[in-house]
């Protein structure tokens, strides 16, 4: 693959352009780095900012409305020309010497490299406690067997800690979902069933800043809750083909327990009555990413 660039990095933004300023100034102005920020509907005042930000090989795309962070990085993902592939939050920003690390391996014959990260307070930039990902990618490192190899696998969800193959991605066809929420899932999952060829590193490449008005942080609505209840019932039907038990696969009545303790009484039974009325969409999540396990490829 002849590629003008070692690395393109895809950056969805969403009405941060201060923190988006931040991310840009932690990557290396160089020429042989790519860099594409896709713009998804933002405020007039957000976007008209965004037009004062500088860098090279910088390419900013706008999307005409809001379509959610699984559109924005497929869209960012077709303008891709490097060899290397690093998908980023606007929130966030990589470590100093980052990319000096990486040049050590971007002439690997790999899929992908896995590098771990800092999660950091979002006043006070001081380290919190670090994330379901990073936890997978610290334990393969710390003894390599059968049980942190699936974790490493199959619940390393996230995009920003991983130098992914261009090549890799395309030959596999690899995408995000076109959805709102657990907008990485389908594309992580789809990197731990494919990806034969792979290194983890201990290196701290990348500053994770935990947001409070994360989505996932906030009280939602019952059909938001329904809607993050979807995600997993997508999640078990590779769990259960893989034949990966719990924290993997998740049977359903463990989400009564789960409820009662996070909504209560009432928001639990309400959300019942809401999954009864849309049975269907239930039995679609099921069977929605038998998809990724085609083509008979090995995934054990």
């Amino acid at each position: 693959m002849n590629s003008s660039y070692t690395y393109s990095i895809v950056i969805p933004h969403y009405n941060s352009p201060n923190t988006l300023k931040r991310m840009l100034s932690s990557i290396p102005e160089r020429d042989d780095i790519q860099i594409i920020v896709v713009d998804d509907g933002s405020a007039e005042e957000a976007k008209k900012k965004l037009s004062f930000l500088s860098h090279k090989n910088l390419y900013i795309e706008y999307l005409p409305e809001n379509c959610g962070g699984g559109y924005a990085r497929n869209a960012g993902f077709s303008k891709v020309e490097g060899k290397w592939f690093i998908g980023c939050d606007a929130d966030d920003f990589f470590a100093d010497g980052a990319f000096d690390v990486l040049d050590r391996y971007k002439d690997e014959n790999i899929d992908y490299l896995c590098y771990c990260i800092k999660v950091l307070d979002e006043e006070t930039l001081t380290r919190r406690k670090t994330v379901r990902s990073d936890i997978s990618v610290r334990s393969y490192l710390k003894g390599q067997n059968k049980e942190s190899l699936n974790l490493f696998k199959y619940r390393n969800y996230e995009p920003w800690n991983k130098m992914i193959s261009v090549q890799f991605m395309r030959n596999n066809d690899i995408r995000w979902e076109n959805c709102r929420i657990n907008i990485d899932v389908m594309f992580s999952l789809q990197i731990g069933l494919y990806g034969k060829n792979f290194i983890a590193i201990p290196d701290e490449l990348y500053n994770l800043v935990f947001t409070k008005n994360s989505i996932t942080r906030k009280k939602k609505s019952i059909e938001r809750e329904f809607d993050f209840y979807l995600q997993v019932q997508k999640r078990n039907t590779i769990y259960k083909a893989l034949k990966l038990s719990y924290p993997f696969y998740r049977p359903d009545w463990m989400y009564l327990p789960f409820l009662l303790k996070k909504r209560g009484l009432k928001d639990t039974i309400a959300f019942y009555k809401h999954k009864h009325a849309h049975q269907d969409e239930v039995f679609e999540a099921r069977r929605a990413y038998l998809s990724l396990l085609k083509n008979g490829k090995n995934h054990a």
